[in-house]
């Protein structure tokens, strides 16, 4: 059989080293040559992008001090931010920072024209509310509809006067004056394309702007800056990088890379510098599907290794299987590093945090969690102030405290702004300004003393000692929250507080505290575990990516669909013959994502309801090779 589906071409290393003198020859003032990096996996877009900004900082750097000009770098993650950093040596003409920090930082201060942009937008998502209540049934819903029509007109009255709002990038500022996440990004958006002045600042401040993991990056603001471009292309160049194949996030710009912006350059990486060629030639044949992209792999790269398990859903101790197929591949790669659990070179994939919860040993915080949807898809994005209060904050207070670190302490009280630490307080304390903070962390230290102490006692000291503000969702969870209430805020993330929300905290509080540590190991990537979706951009030596529909409980991916063991639905297909995307598409780009983390051996864990069927699907897409493919039988 023909190994050309199985094992990429190889090219000398250097081959898209031409790609980043196009770039170059883009990188000056006036070029009116902004342009859109394609970088598949491993092809080195961070590296692309470092060498850019290198360029740009021998070229402009004593000129754009002088001018208070600045290059600036924007990304989807916190993470991704601080690897940028660490790439670039600091220099002040570098302003990199997330996608929502960017924005807000140009909007801050713009307050009546964001009391405007309200003003115009609430009457509208107030008339659809009604209408939809005009239209709807009694129930929970008909309340919950209620609730927010009262919300919105109390909003409407607030904002008859002038306000001046903020922005926690934390999401634990819970005045009503704090922006959503989603309501800076809309209203940047809004203010770029409308409003010129917004559009002189920005390039005047930025005459180069790049957009990391643009696939990624809010449909709104990549449009608003393909406007800006096509107004001010004499005066800014933008870079956007990314790969649309590994577009995992909703809310990104699905036509991205489908077809050619006007007066763009369009740059296509074709090199994988990361794995072997049976791991990129894996890759290719998945977006043979898609995009039809094509990588090549070094010379002299090996041939690396790709397996799949398919496992049947039965009374399996998953964990058990799990480690027998580490050690098969340990035998068949004679790499022992798959038995080693602490080995920062193997990652093993999960679909859902659930599944590491119960391999890790915070299940019960999860289950509890995860019964509220929206909780759950928050903490799927690691975008939940609340659980992240816990795990970012107070847990690492409550470790300094138990091993009296005072300067860590003082640090985190100062970071998170504490009351204790306000002005109005030490300045009442003259003689021992401190006092009232050393006697609260005295009181919160006796709580935590007990190893059996709840997340409930652990945030009823926080709150009676007045050590840490308390996220508004929270608030509700400590004595004297009644007297005082704080309004919602308005946006995509200001859906009322419902039932099943409160009820998933209520019974979440009473909780072991020190759960939140398993979680917190696991969320800081400080295990072997890891999530499907969260390990884009990283790569390991080894990995094994575990695929189980039944156990992760999810709907928005479906391997079993996407390998044939089940027919999609009808709603599903009538959208597929509309070419409309549906969890298909979604799930080939989490399988190429998860496919090409490997450096050289990957392992495919396929728990499945027809193995038959997904090992011929396999086969006929030409993933695997027969002799790639191990059933449970054969592991015994």
């Amino acid at each position: 059989m023909s190994e050309k589906f199985y094992f990429a071409e190889t090219k000398p290393i250097d081959h898209d080293s031409g790609i980043d003198a196009s770039i170059r020859e883009c990188l000056h003032i006036g070029s009116g040559r902004s342009f859109i990096t394609f970088a598949g996996a491993g092809s080195g877009k961070t590296y692309s992008l470092k060498e850019a900004l290198d360029f740009l900082k021998d070229k402009y750097s004593a000129n754009f001090f002088r001018q208070g000009k600045q290059i600036a770098v924007v990304t989807f993650t916190n993470n991704a931010a601080d690897e940028i950093k660490d790439r670039i040596e600091q220099n002040a003409i570098f302003a990199v920072s997330t996608v929502h920090s960017f924005c807000w930082s140009a909007i801050a201060g713009f307050n009546e024209d964001i009391r405007k942009w309200y003003l115009e937008t609430i009457p509208s998502d107030l008339a659809q509310v009604e209408d939809e209540e005009r239209r709807g049934r009694a129930g929970k819903a008909s309340d919950a509809r209620k609730r927010k029509i009262i919300r919105l007109n109390e909003k409407i009255e607030w904002l008859a006067e002038p306000r001046t709002f903020v922005y926690d990038p934390n999401g634990v500022n819970s005045s009503s004056n704090s922006l959503s996440h989603a309501d800076v990004l809309k209203i940047f958006s809004n203010f770029l394309t409308t409003k010129p002045m917004m559009a002189e600042v920005i390039v005047n401040k930025f005459p180069f702007v790049f957009i990391d993991e643009s696939q990624d990056t809010n449909k709104d603001v990549v449009n608003a800056f393909f406007e800006l471009q096509k107004a001010k292309s004499e005066k800014i160049v933008i870079g956007l990088f990314g790969d649309t194949m590994q577009r995992i996030f909703g809310g990104g710009e699905v036509e991205l890379g489908k077809t050619k912006q006007n007066g763009w350059e369009n740059f296509n990486k074709e090199m994988n510098h990361r794995s072997a060629r049976r791991i990129v030639g894996l890759g290719n044949q998945i977006r043979s599907e898609d995009d039809g992209r094509y990588q090549y792999a070094k010379d002299e790269s090996t041939e690396g290794y790709v397996r799949y398990f398919l496992l049947p859903h039965n009374d399996l101790t998953k964990q058990d299987v799990e480690e027998k197929i580490r050690k098969t591949m340990a035998e068949i790669t004679e790499d022992t590093g798959w038995t080693d659990t602490e080995s920062q070179e193997t990652a093993i994939l999960l679909l859902e945090h659930k599944m590491a919860s119960r391999r890790l040993g915070f299940d019960v915080l999860w289950e509890r969690l995860s019964v509220s949807p929206k909780i759950k898809d928050r903490i799927s994005e690691g975008d939940n102030a609340e659980l992240n209060f816990f795990s970012d904050i107070v847990f690492p207070l409550a470790d300094a405290s138990r091993e009296k670190r005072r300067a860590d302490l003082m640090s985190i009280l100062r970071n998170n702004k504490s009351p204790l630490l306000e002005s109005s307080v030490l300045s009442v304390n003259k003689d021992d300004p401190l006092s009232p903070a050393r006697a609260a962390e005295h009181a919160f230290r006796s709580v935590i003393s007990n190893d059996d102490v709840s997340l409930r006692e652990v945030l009823e000291v926080l709150s009676e000692q007045k050590l840490l503000r308390i996220p508004e969702k929270l608030q509700l969870f400590v004595s004297g929250s009644e007297d005082n209430e704080v309004e919602e805020e308005t946006g995509e993330e200001s859906d009322e507080k419902n039932d099943s929300e409160i009820a998933a905290w209520a019974n979440a509080l009473e909780t072991d505290f020190f759960s939140i540590r398993n979680y917190k190991d696991y969320a800081d990537g400080n295990s072997i575990y890891r999530t499907h979706q969260g390990v884009k951009g990283n790569e390991f030596e080894r990995v094994m990516v575990v695929m189980d529909d039944d156990e992760a409980g999810g709907f928005l991916f479906s391997y079993e669909q996407y390998f044939g063991a089940k027919e999609i639905s009808a709603a599903s297909q009538k959208k597929l013959n509309a070419g409309e995307e549906i969890g298909l598409d979604r799930t080939r780009r989490l399988f190429y994502v998860t496919s090409t983390r490997a450096k050289s051996s990957l392992a495919h864990v396929i728990y499945t309801s027809d193995v038959s069927k997904v090992k011929e699907c396999l086969l006929t897409k030409k993933f695997a090779r027969e002799d790639e493919i191990i059933e449970y039988k054969n592991l015994l």
